[in-house]
């Protein structure tokens, strides 16, 4: 793992240098005069996440949040208009990037002075040490997926949650530092939601921000743990993969059910891709909880469980993937660096995870049901 070329944070930053200009060049042509009212040299406000959904997503732009209200809180408040109109989430939040919420009817749209905010106001939260915001908002990407539903508001769910998730971050922070520091570097936001019909996820269209979907469930901190690793895996690759041609000979969303032997197999080349880096990001960090000696054994034993279920995805990807027709060179170094990640995983974990049963575990892992084909031994 401590191999793989993505730990050159110098590349990382470059590369998300090279993104934020894609975003400047796009706000420019929309709005000159807005544009002017920022500081041009500031990467850290042209990787807002909401403008790569306002300029990048298929969404439209009427169910979006306005350009202003994105910016606002990059721009000086000398600088800023007395009156501008916001508009809330389908909970009445109204986010303010840079700056935090304002609460109001749910899907209202209001005129306020944001140079004088309110008591209403709330202000961003953060992970402890990290520029890491907690949402407290769906944003408007997830929040306008064909038919999303939601047990409950995005505040709900993170509070229920917060002290896993903050125990999941801890532990990245001092048992993972390096693999921490590259996730500071890529990572704006963590949107922690439940949804009966949407899978955690992480994309370029809202790029720097990591969704973790609890499923109607108090969550441990190994779930975090697992999918921090997953969702800010798929933000590093992103950054990393920037240039596809570099690593892909065919397009993105070149169908791979011709190479698969898998009648269910919808997945792009692309997508396959950046499973292979995910399952590596995942089971190093399951790898350091199983080691760890700050959790318990029944949270080592979950930990277990997972690297079984990853590991048996990793193996089947790794075959579908050792394609030349597929990856050029330069991927296929990739994909050797992650096969070796695949034989250090099994030389360690194959015999303890060879006797798990699967054959109830739906796309992504449940750990209650797994412990209802696998009880914990004795010796946890």
């Amino acid at each position: 793992m401590d191999r793989l070329s993505w730990y050159k944070i110098t590349h990382l930053r470059a590369t998300n240098g090279a993104l934020s200009d894609t975003i400047r060049m796009a706000f420019h042509k929309e709005d000159p005069k807005l544009f002017e009212q920022l500081d041009f040299e500031d990467d850290f406000t042209f990787l807002d996440p909401s403008l790569f959904c306002y300029f990048l997503s298929d969404i439209s732009k009427t169910n979006k949040i306005p350009l202003l209200q994105s910016v606002v809180g990059y721009i000086p408040v000398e600088k800023r208009l007395a009156i501008i109109s916001l508009s809330a989430d389908r909970f009445g939040m109204i986010n303010l990037p840079n700056l935090g919420y304002l609460r109001t009817e749910p899907n209202q749209t209001i005129s306020i002075d944001v140079t004088n905010l309110s008591e209403q106001f709330i202000p961003n939260r953060f992970i402890e040490n990290s520029q890491i915001r907690l949402c407290l908002h769906p944003t408007d990407l997830l929040g306008n997926q064909d038919n999303i539903q939601f047990h409950e508001s995005i505040e709900i769910t993170l509070n229920k949650n917060e002290e896993s998730l903050f125990l999941a971050t801890d532990f990245f922070q001092k048992e993972l530092s390096d693999f921490w520091t590259i996730i500071k570097t890529v990572t704006r936001e963590f949107v922690v939601f439940s949804s009966p019909n949407h899978n955690s996820f992480a994309g370029i269209m809202h790029h720097g921000t990591a969704y973790f979907n609890t499923e109607n469930k108090v969550q441990t901190p190994v779930f975090f743990i697992d999918d921090i690793a997953h969702q800010c895996g798929h933000i590093i690759f992103n950054v990393l993969t920037l240039d596809t041609p570099k690593y892909l000979k065919v397009p993105k969303d070149h169908p791979l059910k011709k190479y698969s032997s898998n009648p269910g197999e919808m997945r792009g080349a692309y997508g396959a891709f950046h499973g292979l880096f995910t399952y590596t990001c995942i089971l190093h960090a399951l790898h350091h909880v199983f080691q760890s000696q700050h959790f318990s054994e029944i949270m080592r034993y979950e930990a277990l469980g997972r690297i079984g279920f990853y590991m048996n995805k990793f193996y089947l990807d790794l075959k579908l993937m050792n394609n030349p027709e597929i990856l050029t060179e330069e991927g296929l170094d990739f994909h050797r660096q992650f096969a070796e990640g695949f034989e250090t995983m099994t030389e360690r974990y194959g015999k303890e995870i060879s006797q798990f049963d699967y054959r109830n575990q739906p796309y992504t892992f449940q750990y209650d049901l797994f412990q209802k084909l696998n009880p914990i031994p004795a010796k946890y």
